[in-house]
């Protein structure tokens, strides 16, 4: 097979899943279309080789430290101060699911799928590159399967579920008028810097903000923490020092927010970091698949089951509603956009009138959004990293 054709029929699966998503809303999921579309392929005759022939597994897997590293500068600190109890929440949420898993799933099914699929209960894309690309360093290639199936099924418990919350703490908010008042179409739900006069940061640099300069400053981030890696002796992953220095050197102005945006290569960059991760479904046969769904179900139930008493508890202890922190918990499930459709459609269901559903909407969306933010692009990356160690 040529191998621009090799390319294009990967353009085009990933095209499929990302059309199929926007048009479900994300309860179809790119990666579970992709999954859906490459297993049946792989069945029908595609080439098991196609990542290598696109040369896409190699390139893929160096440029996702570029884009970790610009997660980071997305981070908004400022909001994240504001919205500290989802903060505290939805962090401790996610280490709860992931001990949960290990500790707990590790009796029932084989420890290491326990170990690989806690993270990705607890996260996202960027924790599953984090956990294939260690199977993949250590020979282990053969669990990947089972990391992209927690990947592409976690949203159909955390949705319904998050769904569920949502409207029983809509029923609560909508008891009381006076929230009315408080979260009036006037409720300033995301602050801004306006009339602020915009101060130079420390390590920000006068005309390197172009495309190609953005480019070479997110490959030093990435180059550096590549070495801080080593220098940890593999304990902790270049990917975590990638969010860690994209959040700060973002602060001090060396990275622009939103660094790749600025490149202009978004979606080729995205499609090359991702595309890579569904290699391993190439062998993975139906009986492959059989055999990994009571050891899948068990980690979906335990980390729910985790997160939900974590909210239970930090309910009390916050004095925040238990819904409210239990829907912020299970957004590590799916994360963004989703957290904004779920925000957005259960306010319109629950508001009788449109007075009710701004209020809804200005309760619900910054806690869900930041929620989002907190459990799937940096808490889950960071317990991907320390995890990975213990395969």
């Amino acid at each position: 097979m040529p191998e621009i054709f090799a390319l294009t029929i990967l353009f085009l699966i990933y095209s499929i899943g990302q059309v199929v998503a926007k048009k479900t809303k994300a309860i179809l999921s790119a990666p579970l279309v992709i999954s859906i579309i490459l297993l049946v392929a792989f069945w029908l005759g595609l080439p098991k080789d196609i990542m290598t022939t696109a040369k896409i597994d190699g390139i893929g897997s160096i440029l996702v430290g570029l884009v970790i590293t610009s997660l980071g500068t997305t981070i908004d600190m400022a909001e994240l101060r504001r919205q500290w109890k989802t903060v505290v929440i939805g962090t401790l949420a996610v280490i709860a699911g992931t001990f949960g898993i290990i500790l707990i799933g590790g009796l029932i099914v084989n420890p290491k799928l326990a170990i690989a699929g806690a993270p990705i209960f607890a996260g996202g894309g960027a924790a599953t590159i984090i956990m294939i690309s260690t199977l993949a360093e250590k020979g282990l290639e053969s669990l990947s399967v089972f990391c992209i199936m927690m990947l592409t099924t976690q949203g159909f418990i955390g949705i319904p579920v998050s769904s569920f919350l949502l409207r029983q703490e809509a029923k609560q908010f909508l008891k009381h008028p006076e929230n009315l008042v408080a979260f009036s179409a006037n409720h300033d739900t995301l602050k801004d810097n306006a009339g602020h006069t915009k101060k130079r940061k420390p390590l920000e640099i006068p005309g390197a903000n172009s495309p190609e300069w953005t480019m070479v400053k997110l490959g030093l981030v990435a180059t550096v923490s590549h070495y801080l890696s080593l220098l940890t002796g593999g304990a902790v992953h270049s990917y975590v020092f990638c969010l860690l220095l994209g959040i700060l050197l973002a602060q001090l102005g060396f990275l622009e927010p939103g660094s790749l945006e600025r490149t202009q290569s978004v979606p080729l960059l995205i499609f090359a970091t991702t595309i890579f991760m569904y290699a391993g479904l190439s062998d993975a046969t139906p009986k492959t698949l059989l055999d990994l769904l009571l050891p899948l179900l068990v980690c979906l139930v335990l980390g729910t089951i985790f997160v939900i008493i974590t909210a239970f508890i930090l309910s009390l202890v916050l004095k925040i509603s238990f819904p409210m922190a239990a829907a912020i918990g299970m957004s590590c499930t799916y994360g963004f956009p989703v957290t904004m459709f779920i925000a957005n459609e259960v306010s319109e269901a629950m508001g009788r009138t449109p007075e009710e559903k701004t209020a809804l909407r200005n309760y619900m969306l910054p806690k869900m959004l930041t929620a989002g933010f907190v459990t799937v692009s940096i808490a889950s990356v960071i317990m991907a990293g320390i995890v990975s160690g213990l395969l």
